[in-house]
C-alpha cells in the first residue's frame, strides 16, 4: 500500500524519515531523482540512513512508473522526491496518488520562505500550482505529529 509520498530535498535522512517509517510502517522506500539514480556515492550515504529492515529503490521517473504500482501491493511504500518538477512529470506519465508530503526545500539564492524549512522559487510555485490542479493535497509538515498545512494557503498568505 502506499502510505506516503514525500517532498524533501535531503530525500532520506535520519529521524525524520525514521518517524515517518515507523509512524506509517513502511517496509519499501522508492526514491524518485534522476541525479541519484546515476550516483554511486550518494546512494550509499542515503541506504546507510534506511531504518534496518526497510528495502530501497532508486529510480528515475519512468521505472518508477514502471514499478510502483506492483511495489505497493506488497509493501507499506513510501515515495520520495527531491524536488516538484519529478513529481508533476511522475504525475503526466500516470502515476497516481492523493497526497504529498513536503518536509524540506531549504534556501538557495532567489528562493522564499513560506515556512520553518520550505523556501521555494517561481518555476517551483507554478510546479505545486499544477499538482494541486491535479487533486493532489500539498501538506507541509516535517514529522507525522506536526500539524499539517496546505502549501497554497501558505503561498497565498504569503502574497498578501
Amino acid at each position: 500500500m502506499l502510505k506516503v509520498v514525500r517532498l524533501d530535498e535531503r530525500l532520506v535522512h535520519g529521524q525524520v524519515v525514521n518517524n515517518w517509517c515507523s509512524s506509517e510502517g513502511i517496509t519499501e522506500i522508492i526514491v524518485i531523482d534522476k541525479n541519484v539514480v546515476k550516483d554511486e556515492i550518494r546512494k550509499t550515504f542515503i541506504e546507510m540512513a534506511v531504518p534496518e529492515g526497510i528495502n530501497i529503490l532508486f529510480c528515475d521517473v519512468d521505472e518508477a512508473i514502471e514499478i510502483y504500482e506492483e511495489e505497493s501491493e506488497y509493501e507499506n511504500l513510501m515515495i520520495i522526491f527531491s524536488n516538484p518538477f519529478e513529481i508533476l512529470e511522475f504525475l503526466e506519465k500516470g502515476g497516481k496518488f492523493n497526497k504529498v508530503n513536503i518536509g524540506g526545500l531549504p534556501y538557495k539564492y532567489g528562493k522564499k520562505r513560506i515556512s520553518t524549512a520550505v523556501y521555494v522559487n517561481e518555476s517551483e510555485i507554478e510546479a505545486f500550482k499544477k499538482i494541486a490542479a491535479k487533486n493532489v493535497a500539498l501538506d507541509v509538515r516535517m514529522l507525522p505529529s506536526d500539524k499539517s498545512v496546505n502549501i497554497l494557503a501558505l503561498l497565498q498568505s504569503k502574497e498578501e
